[in-house]
């Protein structure tokens, strides 16, 4: 049948962002990316994000992607701290905490696939009910990768439970079929699943099940991502050029940082917030918190420093009542989260509600003015957070050493927000470090399930980045892991069946042990190393070393334990080292 307008459409705006963002993948694979990142548009997601949302290609039970965010901004995985036994694992989290789970899955066809709801019922229903054994989850058959995140989603809705959270349960079927051809039967099979997760799930939870077809497909693609939130002044701001400053009641400033009909705090607010929030037990929070909870004489705003907040746009329609897109709270999180916590817990005296505190709003879309606004209002106390590296010259350098070869290095969360940087050539800071674990530092297993411990010390943090190190260092590491990445898409990766969460950084350190022809360890030098990596005959050798990976994980594979933890594990390496040393020559 002749494809319609709205389809013309949809493939047309596919084949763009497959161009722009993922050019060497192949078109279902990308197709896999677009879908993701159209239903989670506005969440406002970065590449990382939905980079791991994707599930391995064989055995993923129907879902391409499956994605936990915990109040629209945290991605929870396996190694999220949320499901560790710390103390403060539930940390800056309140009642009623939003908790979205997003089910994708995608098909680069022009028709429905009247099956694909039935398929994803049997997948769901066993993956949501921690009464079924893991390992009934394995024997479905599923790949680590899905087993992997019906595990941690169990983990963390019995973590949650003493929270009630919002719960959001989503699954989007996506194609360019048309909306008109789906009938009645069609239908019913979306309503089946919807009425069976309603079952299986919490009573106050939401479930939302549709078909995304050509003609949501545009919607969806029309759509900015970008969010507004209206800041009520006191009195109409002074205004000086691009920026503003005025009062605003602390009542009111209590609900600019409040998800809209909810208590949990909006974290995307505090993106660029290097600081995490200290808690309300910390020396000046606490401070802040007695002044909130009691009356004098002194009115709020003259005895703290106050806000400032950087937004793309801000505009007044109401005079007073400003309308801030995509508000960035530089400075202020101690002072934002106390009055959250305070106003959510019901204890700021009437009279402190009324009073004020000094706001001050920068419109500035310039992202070096922005960057040195964050710079200057994040440096004044020395803290420990990783996007505190983010404003040293070390990482300033490398984002303009990379965008130079073609690179976008996303050293601060939300950096290329709605900008045309395309997602394939996108990294955060962690998947850099990652990389170069891997690739430099031959640690696969840190680069796979512990990058946070490496980067959480000042030593480990200094062997990833270094000052002493070339910048081509870095570049490298980025293509060794891209040719990986790619190689894992072809034929012969996919015969391998093992996810590529768990094998790519395999792959990466023994690629370069290999092309090296190391014999020992203790000859290899990351920073000396550098100018001998050559991306020469990638596929070819990434398939012999595959085979290597393959026969050492069968050595450690007793039955007793997931494939995923021995990967995560420290004997795997040592197995594969041994054998990727003793055959150095023939691979």
């Amino acid at each position: 049948m002749p494809s319609t307008p709205d389809q013309d459409i949809a493939q047309h705006a596919f084949a763009h962002y497959h161009q722009l963002n993922y050019p060497k993948l192949p078109s279902d694979v990308a197709f896999e990316h677009y879908s993701t990142a159209l239903v989670t548009k506005a969440e406002g997601l970065g590449a990382d994000a939905l980079r791991s949302a994707i599930l391995g290609a064989s055995n993923d039970g129907g879902i391409d992607a499956f994605l936990i965010l915990l109040n629209k901004t945290e991605i929870v995985d396996g190694n999220s701290r949320r499901l560790t036994h710390r103390k403060d694992s539930l940390e800056g989290l309140q009642k009623g905490v939003p908790l979205d789970v997003i089910v994708v899955q995608s098909k680069n066809q022009s028709s429905w696939d009247s099956e694909v709801f039935t398929k994803l019922r049997d997948v769901l229903e066993l993956m949501i009910n921690d009464k079924v054994p893991t390992q009934t989850l394995r024997d479905f058959p599923l790949n680590d990768d899905v087993v992997s995140a019906a595990i941690t989603y169990r983990k963390l809705l019995k973590k949650l439970v003493p929270l009630t959270p919002a719960m959001t349960f989503r699954v989007h079927y996506v194609s360019f079929g048309k909306s008109q051809d789906i009938n009645d039967y069609r239908n019913s099979k979306r309503k089946i699943l919807q009425k069976a997760l309603q079952d299986r799930l919490p009573q106050r939870a939401k479930v939302i099940v549709e078909y995304v077809g050509a003609e949501r497909i545009n919607e969806l693609d029309a759509q900015t991502g970008d969010f507004d939130v209206t800041l009520p002044f006191v009195k109409p701001p002074v205004r000086d050029g691009k920026a503003l400053i005025g009062l605003v009641r602390i009542r009111d400033y209590a609900k600019f940082v409040r998800r809209p009909r909810s208590t949990a705090i909006r974290d995307e607010m505090f993106a660029v917030n290097v600081r995490a929030f200290a808690g309300e037990s910390a020396r000046v929070n606490a401070a802040i918190g007695a002044t909130l909870e009691a009356d004098d004489n002194s009115t709020f705003w003259w005895l703290n420093n106050g806000i400032t907040i950087i937004a793309d746009d801000a505009k007044d329609p109401k005079e007073s009542q400003w309308v801030l897109t995509n508000p960035l709270i530089v400075n202020g999180l101690q002072t934002s989260s106390v009055i959250h916590a305070k106003s959510v817990g019901g204890t700021i005296t009437r009279k402190r509600l009324t009073q004020a505190l000094l706001v001050r709003v920068v419109k500035e879309p310039d992202p070096a003015v922005r960057e040195s606004i964050i710079i200057g209002t994040n440096n004044q106390t020395t803290v420990n957070s990783l996007q505190l590296h983010a404003n040293e010259p070390l990482q300033v350098r490398l984002e303009r050493y990379l965008r130079t070869q073609g690179w976008y290095y996303e050293r601060r969360r939300y950096q290329y927000r709605g900008s045309t940087a395309p997602a394939g050539k996108t990294r955060s800071m962690t998947e850099l470090a990652q990389a170069v674990i891997a690739v430099h530092l031959l640690a696969p297993d840190t680069a796979r399930a512990r990058p946070a411990t490496q980067l959480g010390t000042k030593v480990g943090y200094k062997n990833v980045f270094n000052e002493e190190y070339p910048e081509e260092m870095y570049l490298k590491a980025l293509r060794v892991m891209e040719a990986v990445e790619l190689y894992l898409q072809t034929p012969a990766g996919r015969a391998h069946g093992e996810t590529a969460t768990n094998t790519r950084f395999y792959l990466a350190t023994g690629y370069i042990i290999t092309a090296l022809k190391l014999k020992s360890l203790n000859s290899f030098s990351a920073a000396k190393s550098v100018k001998q990596i050559k991306l020469t005959a990638v596929n070819s050798r990434l398939s012999l070393i595959h085979t290597e990976l393959d026969a050492a994980v069968a050595e450690l594979d007793d039955g007793k334990v997931s494939r995923d933890q021995i990967y995560k594990g420290t004997e795997l390496k040592a197995r594969l080292f041994n054998r990727l040393l003793t055959n150095n020559g023939q691979i």
